[in-house]
């Protein structure tokens, strides 16, 4: 499982431009400030130099915020005060302070709903779901996300369906679900291309880098936070600028190359401290920290981990603020202070717990393991090992159960797609029914003669009817392709679910063997091969075979009278051209024993050497 940590998102503002703007305009915002007496013109302009200012220097982006903020509260300006309440929220972000973002982002939703606002109340209640996700609240953040899409679909609006799935990569993230993050900011990768959204280009390509860094593929990860940060070097936005040094100093220092780590790492530091970008203060720190660390300069590197973890604490990212802890009380351990990280690792302990973050507890249990027994405290220290390896065992099965619902998830979306598809077809085939329908009652109540509306309407019948015989052929060609896809859908998941289940039995096993607790472990292999032959999966397989392969199991019955039910069950796998291993794992039998059956089913259909099982199958 992967080391999470909490990524800086950019908020998204469609009504102003986020282009570089130079000293000149800066100056003629001043000027009209000055010589107006109209607040409404002056908050507009206040609001245009909170967005040059946005990235380059937060704090004055908050000044002019707030100035404008009173101009439009005075004239009860709906839509101006969210846009002041946003370049706040903007700021407390930039700075870490979620919960103080939220807050505001919650006032600016509530102006734009008095503004009759739907469109811009629902792309900030995307920047809502953002600070649930920042603050831990990952279901909560995927449950806003999910009602918030169909909204942007209606609108057509590409930006923000973008931002959606940006969001919900980062969401996926923290749940375990890789291939579904990957995919989603992928799909925002996309959108942003075709928008040539060169900021939300760059940060898609952040996620992607933090993505293979997850993954340990260190030098892919420099590559794309590399590409994005020319990127934000050519905009100069320095608020991401910052991010990706620290990111690629990250990479660097995962990869053992600590000058390049230091340089990297230094630099983000230095231009973070300027912009009081607190969240990459913390982070810099920690990564300097860890460097320090590995070079066993144990003094350098508490002193780093000391000032990123007092700025977490004061950030209330609780995914953060536990790598805080931990990182101090393992330096206290190599060190040699063990009473020093004992307490620090409880502290990370306690935060783990909160949010459900079992790999830093294990991680946690560990290194307080060592530091009990280094202090003679070896009872304790083997209670919390045992603790830890009870973890272990279930963080190997956390991750299983991860693959097992991410694949949940992506039938059910594709199930959905199909629906929907199916739906369409439906609909124009019922929108062609309609348009005969008024066609006939105009013929008819007009003073055609009666050989003209049969010449006329006979015709026009016609091509009606081999229209519709047309979309009816298409809507049962795409009933039959759903239900074909979704049999291969739920065989593979009846697979994954049983390699998934064998693999936990072969670790039971192992642990049987080094453990009292022998009834135990017996009883969970009892369950788990009970589980393994389950003939109510069968079930629900041999329904959507059927519904796919309508008559086919009769034929095969009546053409081979002595084929029996667990025949039947392989013929329908070979029907739909699995492989070997996949037939292995869905039937639970091993590769061997799948030849056996082959060379079984072979003769029962009377197959010399020269046919093809799987062509004559596939044939009937």
């Amino acid at each position: 499982m992967r080391e999470k940590c909490f990524f800086f998102i950019l908020l998204v503002q469609v009504s102003i431009s986020t282009a570089q703007q130079n000293q000149k305009k800066i100056d003629s915002l001043l000027s009209q400030i000055e010589s107006t007496k109209i607040d409404t013109i002056k908050a507009s302009n206040y609001i245009e130099l909170a967005e040059i200012y946005r990235f380059k220097q937060p704090k004055k982006t908050l000044d002019y915020a707030r100035k404008a903020l009173k101009l439009y509260q005075n004239s009860k300006n709906n839509k101006g005060q969210s846009q002041a309440f946003f370049y706040q929220s903007s700021y407390y972000n930039s700075i870490g302070r979620i919960d103080s973002a939220k807050y505001y982002t919650k006032k600016n939703i509530e102006q734009l709903w008095l503004a009759n606002d739907t469109l811009n109340a629902s792309s900030q209640t995307s920047n809502l779901a953002y600070f649930e996700l920042a603050s831990g609240n990952t279901d909560k953040a995927i449950t806003m996300l999910d009602s918030l899409a169909p909204i942007f679909e209606k609108f057509s609006d590409t930006s923000r369906l973008a931002r959606i799935y940006v969001v919900k990569s980062q969401a996926y993230n923290f749940k375990g679900y890789s291939n579904l993050s990957v995919d989603a900011n992928q799909k925002a990768l996309n959108l942003y291309k075709t928008l040539k959204d060169s900021v939300n280009i760059a940060q898609s390509l952040m996620l992607i880098g933090d993505a293979y860094q997850g993954n340990g593929k260190q030098n892919e990860a420099i590559e794309a936070f590399e590409e994005a940060l020319d990127i934000y070097k050519t905009l100069d936005n320095k608020i991401f600028i910052a991010q990706a040094q620290s990111y690629i100093g990250d990479s660097y220092l995962n990869l053992g190359e600590y000058n390049k780590a230091e340089r990297y790492l230094s630099d983000a530091l230095i231009l973070s401290k300027e912009l009081n970008f607190n969240s990459n203060i913390a982070r810099s720190y920690l990564n300097l920290g860890r460097l320090k660390l590995n070079q066993k300069q144990y003094d350098n590197a508490i002193t780093h981990f000391n000032e990123g973890q007092e700025l977490y604490e004061s950030l209330s990212i609780p995914h953060n603020e536990t790598r805080a802890k931990f990182y101090l009380g393992q330096a206290y351990f190599e060190k040699g202070d063990y009473t020093k990280a004992i307490a620090l690792l409880d502290e990370s302990i306690t935060i783990s717990e909160k949010i459900n973050d079992i790999q830093r507890l294990t991680d946690a249990l560990h290194y307080k393991s060592l530091a009990l027994d280094k202090t003679g405290k070896a009872e304790e220290a083997l209670s919390v090992f045992k603790r830890n390896k009870r973890l272990n065992d279930s963080l190997f099965n956390i991750e299983n159960k991860q693959k097992t619902e991410e694949l949940q998830i992506v039938y059910e979306t594709e199930k959905k797609e199909q629906e929907i598809a199916l739906q369409e077809n439906e609909i124009d085939l019922l929108e062609e029914r309609a348009k005969v329908s008024t066609l006939q009652k105009w013929l008819l109540s007009s003073g055609l003669t009666l050989s003209l509306i049969a010449l006329g309407f006979g015709f026009y019948g016609f091509r009606q009817k081999m229209k519709r015989n047309g979309l009816e052929k298409e809507k049962v060609d795409a009933e039959l392709e759903f239900k074909k896809k979704e049999l291969t859908t739920h065989a593979l998941q009846l697979a994954k679910k049983n390699e998934v289940l064998e693999k936990l039995k072969v670790k039971a096993e192992a642990l049987k063997l080094d453990s009292d607790s022998k009834n135990g472990y017996q009883q969970l292999i009892h369950t788990i091969n009970f589980d393994l032959q389950d003939d109510k999966n069968w079930e629900s397989f041999t329904s959507y075979f059927e519904q796919a392969y309508q008559g086919f199991n009769e034929k095969i019955k009546v053409r081979y009278p002595e084929i029996n039910t667990n025949d039947l069950r392989l013929i329908a796998l070979l029907k739909m051209n699995l492989s070997n291993k996949e037939l292995a794992s869905i039937l639970n039998i091993s590769p061997d024993g799948i030849k056996k059956a082959r060379y079984r089913l072979r003769k029962k259909l009377n197959l010399s050497t020269e046919d093809s099982l799987e062509d004559t199958i596939i044939n009937i």
